[in-house]
């Protein structure tokens, strides 16, 4: 059951309230949603085709001829006559109508008052005595191919050879050149005419179609599926046809150098169905998805990115990259909106989006976990909950639905109220994983959070019986996402289970297909985490042939799960200026986070975007700290800090480290990022110290994320900064130094190694870590950039 009701624009509801009882039909759904009256009888002519014997034929059979009821608007066409021979039209009003009722007419050529070929249908109306007023056009008539047939075969009988020279004519005529662009991830079985193809991702195919009594469509199927990803009508007012499978390739027209009567300038083309006009020729500028949306998005153009993206996420099921491209794209356009417009407009591309996947993919709970993250950001949970109510209670069985509904309920997780409720939904579906790892999850985020005072041996009985619940749970049903998996990790690791810990990665990672880079990154760091004597596998082992020839991505791997950091010169032999600049502010985050927070604020969105959260997160919070304006920018960087700036906020410029409930549901890399940056402050006297513990990162982000990795340099940097400050000795009221006595207060100010003590009781001590050693300098001239 939708959880959307159906949008009908064109108001054939209305017209022909008898649609209703076809509903739910996806193809009929998606028709009516579009506003093209002709596409609904075509959807009702394809059904009617395959529809058994029974009541629900004759309910079509009657729609379909009701041709009157998918009227368009259209022109009067023109019908001239002399002597009977020209257009006239065909048909009167039923018997028994009034003289004004609108019917069905056909435009037909006659030949001395003989009617001979059939053209098309019109409503019209006409009250006997006057001309016929036209009102709009409709669709084909069912017959009026075999009518047309008849006719052709009547004139052929007296004009054989001349029938045989305009068949050769017209059929040069009606051959019309077309080009399939598919900018999908996957291969599209596609059919146009009497034409099939399947076509590659990222590639074209070529080829010719007639065209026919019917308008030309094009229908698009995944190989092998028969459920519809796209149905369109072409023009065909052009001899070169292109279609682009759900517009997602990004394609121009540019002139022919040797046509001199063609336009000089260039044209976009972001429909799906397009025609090429005399003189141009078609440039591919980006033939996948998702280089077409990073275009769009490094050149400041939201809407079409987004458009690019959920396009993709409504048809490709599990496309992670693609949903959280277009929820990113159309959080920034409405975010450009004015600010004193009502949400119901301001925020309208975002939840429009978000309702499409709340329709589209109920059977993912990753994608109804976005649906519900954007709704809540704008300001629309309420609607949300009352959505999921609504599902839950007409599908009372499903576990998903309840699962959806509980999500969208207070309270949040990280409270000992939420482990009661998913515990309660955890005995209704005992067999449900999505269930049950959400019952762990919330005993997990609970026990991260400050909400009640620990002894260490509840708490360890705690984490031991929540890892004791998720072995039982996996013996079932092991991690089938990334995202199960990590939750699983971090709960055994929680544990201190490390070899459950490192075999559930290694059984998750025996299957090539799921060998993507956030499964590598978590191998990794798991690898990394539970230490090489617990470790049953080797994470590079598992690396893609094709990642493991860019060492861009091979370097920045390392960075991210621990291996190593690239020197200066590695650095500088990655040619992709935008490659280097993710790999460098990925480094010195954890190195320098000064030179960082530094260059972060000049880089362009091709390299903010490509930041990993985390990194993101400690630069924007950083420059939050210290009041900086820029700090939006880094902000918007990736979708899960934009998600998550107002809880990251408020915990960052609140005077107490207690966390809310929104905080405790973010991720263990965020808020080990907050917390990082929150224990940092500046004193008066202008030098940094840290006022809280930072030995529970590790607690809170058990993989050693890049925020948990950053602390030791994070407080380096404040301790030398701290050294490197000169502190005023303070001198009693009315006191006047002379000679002596000013040289040794000098003194004392310029001796940085006396400040030591100082730096350390307000730097190094609060934190609980011990100070690292001081960052290796490059030394001038050494060319392989090694460490001196």
């Amino acid at each position: 059951m939708s959880l959307t009701p159906v949008t009908d624009p064109s108001g054939l509801l209305e017209r022909a309230p008898r649609l209703t009882e076809l509903l739910p039909d996806a193809a009929l759904s998606e028709a009516l949603a579009r506003g093209d009256a002709w596409a609904v009888h075509a959807v009702l002519s394809r059904r009617l085709e395959r529809e058994p014997a029974g009541p629900t034929r004759e309910l079509l059979t009657a729609l379909v001829e009701d041709r009157g009821a998918f009227v368009i608007a259209g022109r009067p066409p023109p019908t001239t006559s002399v002597l009977g021979t020209g257009v006239r039209w065909k048909g009167v009003p039923p018997r028994g109508a009034a003289l004004d009722a609108p019917f069905v007419a056909e435009r037909t050529v006659t030949v001395l008052g003989v009617p001979v070929w059939p053209l098309d249908g019109y409503l019209v109306r006409s009250d006997g005595k006057a001309s016929v007023q036209v009102i709009g056009q409709v669709p084909p008539s069912p017959g009026m191919a075999r009518h047309r047939a008849g006719a052709l075969a009547v004139m052929a009988l007296g004009l054989c050879a001349l029938a045989g020279a305009g068949a050769v004519w017209l059929d040069a005529r009606s051959m019309r050149a077309v080009t399939v662009v598919n900018g999908l991830s996957r291969p599209v079985d596609v059919r146009i005419g009497g034409e099939h193809w399947v076509v590659a991702p990222g590639t074209q195919e070529q080829g010719r179609v007639k065209l026919g009594d019917d308008l030309l469509r094009a229908v698009a199927t995944w190989p092998g599926q028969e459920s519809v990803i796209e149905d369109v009508m072409l023009p065909t007012d052009g001899e070169r046809i292109l279609y682009n499978v759900r517009g997602v390739a990004r394609l121009e027209a540019v002139p022919e150098p040797e046509d001199s009567d063609a336009s000089p300038r260039s044209r976009s083309l972001p429909e799906s169905a397009m025609v090429l006009q005399p003189g141009e020729q078609l440039s591919v500028q980006a033939a996948n998805w998702e280089a077409a949306a990073r275009a769009f998005a490094e050149a400041g153009r939201w809407q079409s990115a987004g458009r690019v993206a959920s396009a993709v996420a409504e048809v490709e099921g599990g496309n992670t990259l693609a949903r959280d491209m277009a929820a990113r794209a159309f959080l920034l356009l409405d975010a450009q909106a004015p600010a004193n417009l009502p949400d119901a407009l301001r925020w309208r591309d975002t939840r429009d989006y978000a309702q499409m996947l709340m329709h589209t993919w109920q059977e993912d709970p990753a994608a109804q976990a976005l649906a519900l993250a954007l709704m809540r950001f704008i300001g629309q949970g309420d609607t949300a909950r009352a959505r999921y109510a609504e599902h839950a209670q007409q599908h009372p069985d499903s576990p998903l639905a309840a699962l959806y509904l509980q999500r969208a309920s207070p309270p949040l997780p990280g409270t000992w109220e939420a482990i009661a409720a998913y515990q309660e939904l955890a005995k209704r579906f005992p067999d449900s994983p999505e269930v049950n790892r959400a019952f762990l999850e919330a005993r997990w985020r609970y026990e991260l959070g400050e909400s009640r005072v620990w002894g260490d041996s509840e708490r360890q009985e705690f984490v031991t019986q929540t890892a004791r619940l998720l072995t039982t749970l996996e013996e079932k049903h092991p991690p089938d996402t990334v995202e199960a998996l990590e939750l699983d990790v971090r709960i055994f690791l929680r544990a201190q289970l490390r070899d459950a810990a490192t075999t559930v990665v290694r059984r998750y990672g025996e299957d090539p297909r799921r060998r993507t880079w956030d499964f590598l990154v978590l191998a990794g760091r798991t690898a990394a985490a539970a230490g090489p004597e617990h470790t049953s596998y080797v994470m590079r082992d598992w690396i893609p042939p094709a990642l493991a020839r860019q060492p861009e991505r091979m370097a920045l791997l390392d960075l991210l799960t621990g291996q190593r950091s690239p020197k200066e010169a590695e650095l500088a032999a990655v040619a992709s200026p935008v490659d280097r600049a993710v790999l460098r502010l990925t480094r010195d985050v954890l190195q320098d986070p000064k030179r960082a927070v530094v260059q972060a604020v000049g880089e362009p969105e091709a390299v903010l975007s490509r930041l990993d959260p985390e990194v993101a997160a400690l630069l924007a919070l950083e420059l939050t700290r210290v009041g900086d304006a820029r700090a939006k920018t880094l902000f918007n960087a990736s979708l899960p800090l934009m998600l998550a700036r107002e809880p990251l906020r408020n915990h960052l410029l609140a005077p107490l480290r207690k966390p809310g409930p929104e905080l405790l549901a973010l991720s263990p890399g965020l808020r080990a990022a907050v917390t990082l940056v929150h224990s940092r402050r500046d004193a008066r006297e202008g030098y940094p110290v840290f006022a809280e513990p930072l030995k529970g990162l590790t607690r809170i982000d058990m993989l050693n994320g890049l925020a948990v990795r950053a602390a030791g340099p994070w407080v380096r940097s404040a301790f030398d900064a701290c050294m490197d400050t000169k502190l005023e000795q303070p001198l009693p009221p009315g006191s006047i130094l002379r000679g002596d006595l000013v040289k040794e207060q000098a003194r004392q100010e310029d001796d940085r190694e006396g400040r030591r003590p100082h730096c350390e009781a307000r730097i190094v001590t609060p934190t609980g870590l011990p100070l690292p050693r001081a960052a290796a300098t490059t030394a001038a001239g050494n060319a392989n950039g090694a460490d001196p």
